[in-house]
């Protein structure tokens, strides 16, 4: 559901849809995705703008992969993802979900990852106590150019990603776990490179959620992503912090602040090389 840069860094975003990863959630701003789904009849919309920025960065640091979203480019980004949700029955809905990106830019279409998702909840009401739920997930082709420029991939991308949630009174827990099949076109570079890559990804998140109050919830999110990077053996780690307001009964305003490094130290706030991302934006239900 992570990029790098053109001397050896390489930081590649991979959509949370393991994510996350996703890329897509319906758990914005945070990664891991929860098990609830869209009332029957009923829609929802996401959607967000988030900055990526690397910092600490040279040529002697080690690989920094990042999880979430769908770039895959060198240097900075900024993308306003977006999300439209129905409700199908009672327990599935279906998700559609774009980027348009506003950095980086070139002679391509903006828009991106244009991505098709169906959550099924087989166990539990979405609301009180355990549920569980699947989540396959395709992605369409983008151009050569956009993968070139890191903004998608030349081929169809597919995944499943299963859901563990328990909802308390006061708390919410949120464990996600996940493939995707990333299948890049070998004859065009990724984000301006050409190193060889997986195109078998796997990832794990838990998500700790408080519910301060009846208008705000505080959320931490973490997770272990398998590096893209075919030549690096090491698994890329995030962490998370989300604060979600609550204003009126069907929108809600959600920010968060995320890194990405290779250990968990950097991670939760140490010092190195690292990813950051900055997220904002609101969900709408109707």
């Amino acid at each position: 559901m992570k990029i790098r840069d053109q001397k050896n860094l390489r930081w590649v975003l991979f959509a949370a849809f393991l994510l996350t990863s996703v890329p897509v959630t319906a758990y914005m701003p945070l990664n891991t995705d929860d098990a609830g789904t869209t009332t029957k009849g009923t829609y929802q919309i996401e959607q967000f703008f988030y900055s990526l920025i690397q910092v600490g960065q040279s040529a002697d640091n080690a690989d920094v992969a990042t999880s979430g979203e769908d770039y895959q480019g060198s240097g900075n980004a900024q993308a306003f993802p977006f999300t439209f949700s129905r409700g199908l029955t009672d327990n599935i809905d279906l998700q559609f979900a774009p980027t348009y990106y506003l950095q980086p830019t070139g002679a391509y279409s903006r828009i991106a990852n244009y991505t098709l998702n169906l959550k099924w909840r087989f166990y539990g009401d979405g609301e009180t106590g355990l549920n569980l739920a699947l989540r396959p997930q395709l992605i369409a082709p983008a151009s050569a150019s956009q993968q070139e420029a890191g903004i998608g991939n030349g081929r169809f991308n597919y995944g499943l990603n299963f859901i563990a949630s328990q909802f308390g009174e006061n708390y919410e827990l949120h464990f996600n776990a996940g493939y995707a099949s990333a299948p890049y076109n070998n004859a065009y570079s990724v984000g301006l490179s050409t190193d060889a890559r997986r195109t078998d990804l796997y990832a794990v998140s838990l998500a700790p959620v408080w519910v301060v109050s009846p208008q705000w919830k505080l959320a931490l999110d973490a997770g272990v992503n398998t590096n893209p990077s075919a030549t690096d053996p090491t698994l890329t780690r995030y962490a998370l912090v989300a604060l979600l307001y609550y204003p009126i009964k069907d929108l809600d305003v959600g920010v968060s602040y995320q890194r990405n490094a290779n250990s968990f130290d950097v991670a939760f706030g140490g010092a190195g090389t690292y990813v950051s991302r900055l997220q904002v934006g609101v969900t709408y239900r109707f």
